[in-house]
């Protein structure tokens, strides 16, 4: 549970956020002091995740539900990777933050795949100088009035994945906005429509026989 705190420039205090299913809370007008102090009060703590934009925090707990798509995500981007010889690094749900821009972010899950020898060996970035993550996966099964694809694109994240509705979206960033694409652009063998299925289909079966359904797909494809 998240401590109650007071923020430096109002009398509000941030309520305690008990880790229950799925739940989510925006503050306004909250420093970015007070963010920093609540990113080092949860430390490694992978729930909850904060979004902060310009004052604007958003603060999520994580559901069973969420993070077993989330888990999936992973298994298939690091699957297809390999299946592709794609070359890629993952960072989870690194927090990715910068005063100048007064805007922090901890995605579901994230990969470098272009920028990925930039970043290769080190063991914190500063995104003064060290690339984005190529790649974002956004599981978004709470819908609240905070606008998480404004961070993405602030940033420069390239490709968005976002699960909403039970379905997939492959959103890329053109002139900072994002727009609706059909192919991934680093994992050009998955469509919105493929990921969408097969995102459904995790929730039906065990990981593996999911796996081995996808890696089998992988190399149908792959040989055409």
């Amino acid at each position: 549970m998240i401590a109650d705190l007071q923020t430096s420039t109002t009398s509000n205090f941030i309520p305690a956020f008990a880790a229950e299913p799925e739940s989510s809370v925006v503050l306004r007008g909250i420093s970015w002091g007070t963010y920093e102090r609540l990113l080092d009060e949860t430390g490694e703590n992978p729930n909850p995740h904060f979004f902060y934009n310009q004052g604007d925090l958003l603060i999520m707990t994580l559901s069973p539900e969420h993070e077993d798509l989330k888990d999936a995500f992973t298994a298939l981007v690091n699957l297809l990777a390999l299946e592709t010889k794609t070359r890629f690094r993952g960072l989870g749900s690194a927090t990715f933050k910068r005063e100048a821009y007064q805007r922090g972010f901890e995605p579901d899950a994230c990969f470098y795949f272009t920028n990925e020898p930039a970043i290769r060996g080190k063991k914190r970035l500063n995104l003064t100088t060290d690339p984005p993550p190529d790649l974002v996966i956004e599981v978004d099964i709470t819908h609240f009035s905070f606008d998480k694809l404004e961070l993405y694109a602030e940033y420069g994240v390239s490709e968005v994945w976002r699960f909403t509705n039970n379905r997939v979206e492959i959103l890329q960033l053109e002139s900072g906005r994002y727009a609706k694409a059909t192919n991934s652009l680093y994992l050009p063998i998955l469509t919105a429509e493929t990921l969408s299925e097969f995102m459904l289909k995790s929730e039906l079966v065990d990981r593996y026989e999911w796996l081995a359904e996808i890696r089998l797909w992988a190399t149908r494809e792959n040989l055409k």
